[in-house]
């Protein structure tokens, strides 16, 4: 006979049920309680093929967030055919990682992160999947940002492409199909010019300028003429050492010249102070240099009448000089 079940039990086993359940609830969403979460919205010009949601938002390689959403279209201009995405910042994750740099949640500081280069890019996670993430960065020289919303709903921020997609755009706008048809013309014209050169008419001229430079080399006239060259130069190189040993001891004897002058000029400039000191007004010799000076003009003087005399008396040195007749 089956045993009859306990109401007790049963009701026991659904309370746990729902406070299991409450629990597991609030587990989940603690991380949307106690992290606050930012959504904002990014319109990306190219495909987002690999790009799903859960897909991580990385700045600079550190996940700060998820992917939301992935739209087609989404409050902007009818010829606008960006592909917009929601993507959910982690606030508090963003700040604690960078200090304050990563101030998304506010508008002003949001604008002035986008003045300095803050963008949006698709990355890949790997080339061979060809999954792709949303990396967020400070770009250097960045374009001017561009914004797709018609009313301004959620904060945006602007994207532009990535290096290899760039390069990609570059590529599908050449005209390859022109380059191409340039570089066989001029294949062409190559083929055709190699065509009109006489092979071997040319490999004959290099081999006779070959032949010409290796007897020119080989030449006795080369050689000696080389010989000469190191001879000359041995020479000069003797003739300088004699130079450089003959200036020094002139060097010398200009040198000692000039001081003897100088201790020359030196002498004289003390005579001629002294010759000053003598005609000097205030010196005690003036007088007597003076006086000496006329003793001698008046003996000047005497001697020139002695002179005088003995002209127009020749005699006289002989019989003296007569003296006057006395009067009667």
């Amino acid at each position: 006979m089956s045993k009859k079940a306990n109401p007790t039990s049963i009701g026991l086993f659904f309370a746990v049920g729902i406070a299991l359940t409450i629990v597991g609830l609030l587990l989940f969403s603690s991380r949307s309680i106690f992290h606050p979460r930012q959504k904002n919205i990014v319109y990306f010009t190219t495909s987002l093929k690999g790009l799903n949601p859960g897909a991580p938002v990385k700045y600079r390689g550190v996940t700060i967030g998820t992917v939301v959403e992935v739209l087609i279209r989404h409050n902007q201009a009818a010829e606008d055919f960006s592909m917009p995405v929601m993507i959910s910042i982690d606030k508090k994750v963003a700040q604690s990682k960078s200090d304050d740099q990563l101030q998304i949640g506010s508008k002003a500081k949001l604008d002035d992160m986008v003045k300095h280069g803050f963008r949006a890019r698709l990355d890949a996670d790997s080339l061979v999947t060809g999954v792709l993430h949303v990396g967020l960065d400070f770009v250097p020289n960045a374009p001017p940002p561009v914004y797709h919303q018609t009313k301004p709903e959620h904060l945006e921020i602007p994207s532009m492409p990535t290096d290899v997609q760039q390069l990609l755009a570059n590529l599908a706008q050449m005209d390859i199909r022109g380059i191409s048809e340039k570089l066989n013309a001029v294949l062409a014209k190559l083929d055709t010019v190699f065509s009109e050169l006489n092979v071997e008419e040319v490999t004959v001229g290099i081999t006779n300028l070959l032949s010409a430079a290796n007897r020119v080399i080989a030449s006795p006239d080369l050689t000696n003429s080389l010989a000469s060259l190191k001879q000359t130069l041995d020479q000069a190189g003797t003739v300088l050492k004699r130079i450089d040993e003959r200036i020094d001891p002139l060097t010398v004897s200009v040198t000692n010249t000039l001081t003897d002058a100088q201790k020359t000029l030196a002498e004289l400039r003390g005579g001629v102070r002294n010759v000053s000191s003598l005609l000097d007004p205030n010196s005690a010799l003036r007088p007597t240099l003076i006086q000496a000076l006329q003793e001698l003009g008046n003996a000047s003087r005497a001697v020139a009448d002695l002179a005088e005399f003995l002209e127009r008396n020749p005699n006289a040195l002989l019989t003296g000089k007569s003296r006057p007749k006395e009067q009667p």
